[in-house]
């Protein structure tokens, strides 16, 4: 069994790997990089027409729509686009397996974000976790996980008696942390190499926050001693953080006013996770944003409009009962129902609170900016989607691998201070097992 990590031994996201054996090849994740080859920022004008020439494609031979298919399968780990976001440059021919929710999740950014996610191919297969199937002379077993992404896997691939895990992107301090529990009070036996991700071992993304208890917890605080309303920015795909903010409005006694994407996202999950917020008869309202509005008529039909109008709220409710509202929206929204607040009083008693990764920060002026225009005071309330260190500890200790080899770091090179039989692979090497 043969592997080469064409992206992601030095690197944070844009993952990709590949496996043969017998003749067999498959690929673990096909991501839009976040960052150059070096770590450093990446070339938007690159990622906007990638090719293998520029380095946004990775050089896979039989992979792409103008080859001859030599892939003979795509496994996605979970719903990002660092993990996902260059299907749709491979051949149509070529299988791609992930889970429901992962599938769930493309849909949704394919109907809101098209320019981010144009695929969402017809030979989509999706998985069932813990359940093996086949693939050539391959035996693969996904094993859901605790992430950020909802639905996310990590995989067991067995072939000529040869075991490799790759844990994906997982984290031991979720809502679903028994997950990561159970998979190190039952590990799996006898891996030969553990693909392991390593994305907190530089400390950028270690927030103060332990779990996401603590977030639910300091939401709920800011949320009751609130004196004007508050505004939270939080990705609309962070499953566990849409819960927390939603179970800390209701113990607070709050409104959570969202969009309808985030909502959308929530309700297409309930499918699968039937206690999903929201619930009829809670405190959700919803702001009709004009493009969202367009992405749903022109996609999914009006009758979905017409189905949420009871929860459909407008800028002069949330200026009636303002110290009562909790504002998830985009910064573009929130500024326009902060200039109407500011008719009747400013709104520098508000919070704004940040529960991403605080990177983004830096990257992005629109949240400071916000806070610098309307007095309103900045908070960061988050917890990182990738494990830390003691959870990396806990997995690499239950499966005891012959070799770990890192991925989806920038700190593979510390991997040898904390872990055993450390392997470093550099992208495009082929290694043996």
């Amino acid at each position: 069994m043969e592997i080469i990590i064409h992206r992601g031994a030095h690197v944070i996201g844009g993952t990709c790997i590949e496996i043969n054996s017998n003749g067999c090849r498959i690929l673990i994740d096909m991501g839009t990089p976040l960052m150059d080859k070096d770590g450093g920022e990446i070339d938007e004008r690159k990622l906007a027409a990638p090719s293998i020439e520029n380095g946004i494609l990775p050089d896979v031979k039989g992979l792409y729509k103008d080859q001859q298919p030599g892939i003979d399968a795509v496994l996605i780990s979970h719903g990002h686009l660092d993990h996902y976001g260059l299907l749709d440059h491979i051949h149509p021919s070529i299988p791609v397996f992930l889970s429901r929710g992962s599938r769930a999740l493309i849909g949704v950014s394919r109907i809101f974000y098209p320019p981010n996610s144009k695929v969402f191919y017809e030979n989509f297969k999706t998985f069932r976790h813990w359940q093996p199937f086949s693939l050539g002379p391959f035996t693969i077993t996904p094993y859901l996980v605790d992430h950020s992404a909802y639905d996310a896997a990590a995989f067991l691939i067995a072939a000529e008696g040869r075991k490799v895990f790759y844990s994906g992107d997982f984290r031991g301090h979720g809502r679903k942390a028994v997950l990561y529990e159970n998979m190190i009070k039952y590990p799996v036996r006898e891996v030969d190499c553990l693909l392991m991700e390593g994305t907190t071992l530089n400390g950028g993304h270690c927030d103060g926050l332990k779990n996401e208890t603590e977030v639910e917890n300091a939401l709920s605080a800011i949320f009751r001693g609130q004196k004007d309303l508050s505004f939270i920015v939080a990705s609309g795909s962070n499953i566990d953080r849409l819960v927390s903010i939603y179970r800390a409005s209701r113990r607070s006694e709050k409104t959570l006013v969202m969009d309808l994407y985030t909502v959308y996202v929530l309700e297409k999950l309930k499918e699968i996770t039937p206690k999903l917020p929201p619930f009829e008869g809670d405190n959700v309202r919803i702001v009709y944003l004009k493009k969202h509005a367009r992405d749903i008529v022109d996609n999914i039909g009006r009758d979905l409009l017409y189905k949420y109008r009871h929860r459909k709220i407008e800028i002069g409710e949330i200026a009636e009962n303002r110290h009562q509202m909790v504002l998830k929206l985009p910064v573009s929204a929130m500024k326009r129902v902060a200039d109407h607040l500011m008719k009747d009083k400013p709104v520098d008693q508000s919070a704004f609170i940040f529960s991403m990764w605080p990177g983004y920060l830096e990257k992005e002026s629109c949240f400071y900016d916000f806070c610098t225009e309307y007095g309103a005071e900045l908070t960061k309330v988050h917890v990182s989607g990738h494990a830390y260190l003691d959870a990396l500890k806990g997995l690499a200790g239950a499966l005891r691998p012959g070799m770990l080899v890192p991925v989806h770091t920038l700190s593979g090179d510390d991997f040898k201070n904390h872990f055993e039989n450390v392997v470093r692979i550099d992208d495009a090497t082929t290694f043996t097992l």
